[in-house]
């Protein structure tokens, strides 16, 4: 199974065995860590795994799900902060559902550890280790919106930006919030997060920034995938315009 694929068929996994996984594994993990691609090159990340079975670190807040191993996610501090951390986190949990390693998304938690990375901010938690129950699922099984209610089409899209937005849909979120929103054109998509009055608030702003990171790495990989030369790209007269209830993250261009 490729990251790719794993879009498709991946699953919160709530419920795990407590064994260890083989050393091996996360020696291959450190060597995928360190070619991660950010989606904001000049925000700083590191990634922390520790084994809560050997007390080297525990976990503690809401909604939290008991797994032998827990990947923490740091960055620097910047307004761009919660979408890098998922824009890179969803890399690995890809990476370790293509490989039989279960994943869960830990929107409440924290992670309690010796080595936290000086200067940094723990963005999110993700509990990890083999299932004690099914791995994957089909992916119209997942809970999500019709596609359209989440686009809006002023063109008919290219048959590869319909690729691109599927692969979207399918991403995960807090609470399966699913704060996305598309203005859909043949050749280029402009991406928005839905605001409400919660989003207002500092933490779930950050978790829905983090939602939007994970998404957008959808359809990066999406894109990759296609081998379409696409572009993320910040649009700035779009971001000045006041759309109701919604507010502008970036754009991704087809390149002809």
């Amino acid at each position: 199974m490729t990251a790719y694929e794993a879009i498709f068929s991946r699953r919160s996994v709530r419920k795990y065995k407590m064994e260890l996984i083989p050393g091996d594994v996360f020696r291959q993990l450190d060597r995928f860590l360190e070619e991660l691609v950010p989606l904001y090159p000049e925000i700083g990340w590191k990634f922390v795994v520790f084994n809560a079975m050997n007390d080297e670190g525990s976990t503690k807040g809401l909604f939290r799900v008991k797994a032998p191993y827990y990947l923490v996610c740091y960055t620097q501090d910047d307004a761009n902060a919660g979408k890098q951390a998922g824009y890179l986190t969803e890399q690995v949990v890809l990476y370790l559902t293509a490989r039989g390693i279960g994943t869960c998304y830990q929107g409440g938690a924290k992670a309690v550890v010796e080595d936290a990375p000086e200067g940094m901010k723990q963005r999110i938690v993700v509990a990890l280790g083999y299932p004690l129950d099914q791995l994957y699922r089909e992916s119209g099984k997942a809970k999500r919106h019709d596609i359209t209610d989440i686009c809006i089409f002023k063109e008919e899209p290219e048959t590869e930006i319909s690729r691109i937005l599927t692969a979207a849909r399918l991403a995960p979120s807090s609470v399966n919030s699913q704060p996305w929103r598309f203005v859909v054109y043949r050749n280029r998509i402009h991406v928005f997060a839905r605001d409400n009055v919660i989003s207002k608030l500092s933490v779930t702003k950050e978790m829905r920034d983090v939602d939007m990171g994970i998404m957008l790495y959808h359809m990066a990989l999406t894109a990759e995938e296609l081998w379409m030369d696409a572009v993320m790209v910040y649009q700035p007269q779009l971001a000045e315009r006041k759309i109701r209830g919604n507010t502008y993250v970036m754009s991704m261009v087809v390149q002809k």
